[in-house]
């Protein structure tokens, strides 16, 4: 029975042919993403509001799955920081934290952010498909010195902390505080529909 198989593979997908929902996706809002604790140093605070501090490192849940990928961190206090993209990372490493050397620890690349003041919002845009694959700005404008070149597997957005630092990982579009650059999007949690 077809109508059957429909409404069965309709209701998976978040609605019915009688609701006029037909094989839609959902349209609900992509799921937040946040900074659990297996995914940061044991010194790193997160609140619910995604300010982080503390000393140490820490991961998305989300890894940038998608083409291209933006997502923006807001300096609530300066301190030591560094900011940009990781591969996953054990636990040792976390409470390590980053000291912005390219390819620290084995396989990280990342934005010094040691220098920036209050208020002062770096935008981090990665792409799979273009080069630079890794950009940066701050507050709006490119930081073309801090650029990277032919990154490739599987990336997390990381951040690495210490000092009095305080700042705000800014993963919702609506909450950024500039355009992200032609073709990114904001980064999402990636779902499959089976």
């Amino acid at each position: 029975r077809v109508a059957g198989m429909g409404q069965c593979c309709a209701s998976l997908m978040g609605g019915s042919d009688e609701e006029g929902g037909g094989l839609d996706a959902p349209d609900d809002a992509s799921p937040a993403i946040g900074i659990p604790e297996e995914f940061r140093g044991s010194k790193v605070s997160v609140t619910d509001s995604l300010e982080v501090s503390g000393s140490g490192a820490a991961l998305a849940a989300a890894p940038v799955e998608q083409d291209s990928a933006y997502w923006e961190i807001v300096v609530v206090k300066p301190g030591p920081m560094q900011l940009g993209v990781s591969r996953k990372m054990p636990a040792k490493l976390l409470d390590a934290g980053l000291d912005g050397k390219v390819g620290d620890p084995p396989k990280s690349w990342t934005f010094d952010g040691g220098k920036l003041a209050e208020g002062d919002v770096v935008g981090v845009a990665f792409t799979q498909c273009d080069l630079p694959n890794l950009s940066f700005t701050k507050n709006g404008e490119p930081t073309r010195e801090s650029d990277v070149k032919k990154i490739g597997g599987m990336v997390y957005p990381v951040v690495s902390v210490g000092g009095e630092a305080v700042i705000r990982v800014v993963f919702a579009p609506e909450s950024f505080a500039n355009a992200p650059p032609p073709g990114a999007k904001p980064l999402m949690v990636v779902r499959s529909i089976l």
